[in-house]
């Protein structure tokens, strides 16, 4: 089978009706990569063609999901787990896994790029952002399974990156400096906790935050910074 004969195949699916085309997708799944291995480069436009079709089957989420899944771990294994493509893969994931409550899933995917060896001067500016949801995703999960240490590494990675981002105040970092400042207030270190409040707030005030969110944050800092 040629490239371009996969390509015309995956346009006719995508042309289908809803999801008519699944079936004509998965029989090409499974013929490229018997005829090219499981790693085939023209298989990145049928996995793509698979999770689209697949997503308008809004009664079949766990399809969606396993499929989504399997289309990362096929990104991770042929372009790395630091590319791009992939790293927008996992966070898409983590996203729609969140919204159905598949936790576990949702950290398997956050995991997998806080993992990465990502060189943050190498990805695209666009995609800096989705590496701090998932720093913050996957903090989020070691937090509540207990994990403080990680937890507190995972947060520090992510304050730093927005730092990186937006040095001078973003919605970001505000609440990259606020996850860390509730950790740090959970684990009883206080001062380190009022420093990233008072930072917090300098953030909000210099994109010009709303009062509400001003005053929540005075609140903390008047509880760190009492006897």
């Amino acid at each position: 089978m040629t490239d371009s004969e996969i390509t015309n195949l995956v346009a006719h699916a995508l042309q289908q009706e809803g999801s008519d085309g699944l079936p004509a997708l998965t029989a090409l799944r499974d013929r490229v990569q018997a005829e090219r291995g499981p790693l085939g480069p023209a298989l990145g436009p049928v996995w793509d063609a698979l999770v689209e079709v697949t997503s308008r089957r809004h009664e079949d989420l766990d399809a969606l999901l396993q499929l989504s899944e399997q289309r990362a771990r096929w990104l991770a294994s042929v372009h790395g787990p630091a590319d791009p493509a992939t790293i927008r893969a996992w966070v898409e994931l983590g996203f729609a896994a969140e919204d159905e409550y598949f936790e576990p899933l949702a950290t398997r995917a956050w995991e997998a790029v806080a993992a990465a060896p990502i060189d943050l001067d190498a990805l695209p500016a666009d995609v800096l952002p989705l590496v701090s949801q998932a720093l913050r995703g996957f903090a989020a999960s070691r937090r509540a399974a207990g994990a403080l240490d990680e937890a507190r590494r995972l947060f520090e990675r992510d304050l730093a990156l927005n730092d990186k981002i937006a040095p001078a105040g973003s919605p970001q970092l505000a609440l990259s400096l606020q996850n860390l400042a509730a950790l740090l207030e959970r684990r009883g270190e206080r001062a380190q906790a009022l420093a990233l409040r008072r930072r917090q707030r300098d953030t909000l005030v210099a994109i010009a935050a709303s009062r509400d969110q001003l005053t929540a944050v005075d609140e903390a800092i008047a509880r760190l910074a009492a006897p």
